[in-house]
């Protein structure tokens, strides 16, 4: 064989090696990019998937605001038709007080009235007495 042969077998093993080579680091690199895209694609699963979570959490932190709001709100108008109702309880009670107040006011009134007309008479009695009682 001559240089000439040996030196063509060896280029073409050369460049079949290359060729192989070259195959095997395209292969790697689309493996590599393959296992890349799964991992990204991982990544926006695990995004999606916490992104979700926080808007269940949310959408249950919500509602039990919403629940306990309008539980609060039942108890706050329960309170104030009680307490309404025992202003009004105590409104009868201050207005029955009145007027027991003005019955007292008049029964002292003519009970004065009676006591200052008695009171009149027997002055005026005794003033009579005392007028024909010879001195």
């Amino acid at each position: 064989m001559s240089d000439e042969d040996k030196q063509g077998v060896s280029n073409a093993q050369i460049m079949h090696s290359i060729g192989q080579l070259t195959g095997s680091v395209q292969a790697l690199h689309q493996g590599l990019t393959a296992r890349i895209e799964d991992m990204r694609a991982d990544i926006r699963r695990l995004d999606q998937a916490s992104n979700d979570r926080m808007n269940r959490i949310e959408d249950n932190l919500a509602q039990q605001i919403a629940v306990q709001g309008d539980a609060l709100n039942k108890r706050i108008d329960g309170l104030e038709t009680n307490v309404g109702d025992k202003i009004s309880g105590l409104g009868t009670r201050v207005a029955a007080l009145e007027d027991e107040d003005k019955k007292i006011i008049e029964k002292v009134a003519k009970l004065s009235a009676l006591g200052g007309g008695v009171g009149g008479a027997l002055a005026a009695a005794a003033v009579e007495l005392i007028k024909h009682i010879p001195h």
